[in-house]
């Protein structure tokens, strides 16, 4: 089962250790323009928190975050992190499919790093983002990233197999990549009012551009 690549890979000590190297809790170009839609203060889920690079940078800007990821190995370490750098973050596992909190939970949601992308199948992300949809408050915002396949294909050809992205030599993991009409599809047919879909530059223009959809319960 192809999901199994994506278990096994986030818990591997060596793979989940070099995370920690990542941009040092620092919000990427796009991430920080998208940060004028949420309110302030607002409570936010942050799915597939990974080692809280995202956590980290919200907290310090006021808002209340809950970090979820379906590795047990990284939450183990993300709350090590959290304690040694004095962040009161909530960090809890998740089984990658069923978010553990009660309906109208949080005002906002983020599924960024292109973290969808690694949900593989097309059923997979509908469900979950239904599930998303689900512990979002009324008026909640929903906010998700993936690979700009056409982006990719210009630039990174060589890492290109199909729809799949495999930016690891000789390595099994991928990342589905999106155009921007099916990501406006998918928060569509999950229930969502879209506000925008767009391409967003991640920092300096050599890093490229990724594709990230706000949306609205």
């Amino acid at each position: 089962m192809n999901q199994n690549i994506v278990t096994e890979w986030f818990n591997d000590e060596k793979n989940v250790s070099e995370m920690e190297q990542w941009e040092k809790g620092k919000l990427k170009s796009w991430e920080e323009a998208i940060l004028r839609y949420f309110p302030f203060g607002a409570k936010i889920l942050d799915i597939g928190c990974g080692l809280a690079r995202e956590a980290f940078a919200l907290d310090r800007k006021g808002f209340a975050v809950t970090g979820i990821d379906s590795s047990p190995l990284v939450i183990r370490k993300v709350k090590q992190l959290g304690l040694q750098h004095e962040y009161d973050i909530p960090f809890i596992w998740y089984d990658g499919k069923s978010l553990p909190f009660e309906d109208s939970s949080f005002s906002v949601i983020i599924i960024w790093s292109q973290t969808l992308g690694l949900m593989y199948g097309e059923d997979y992300k509908d469900n979950f983002l239904k599930e998303c949809r689900r512990v979002l408050r009324d008026g909640g915002l929903l906010s998700f990233s993936g690979h700009d396949y056409e982006y990719l294909i210009k630039e990174h050809r060589e890492c290109v197999k199909g729809r799949r992205f495999y930016p690891f030599e000789n390595q099994p993991i991928y990342w589905e990549t999106f155009l921007q009409d099916e990501m406006v599809l998918l928060a569509k047919e999950a229930g969502y009012k879209v506000i925008n879909c767009e391409r967003g530059e991640v920092d300096q223009p050599k890093d490229g551009v990724i594709l990230h959809c706000l949306c609205r319960k």
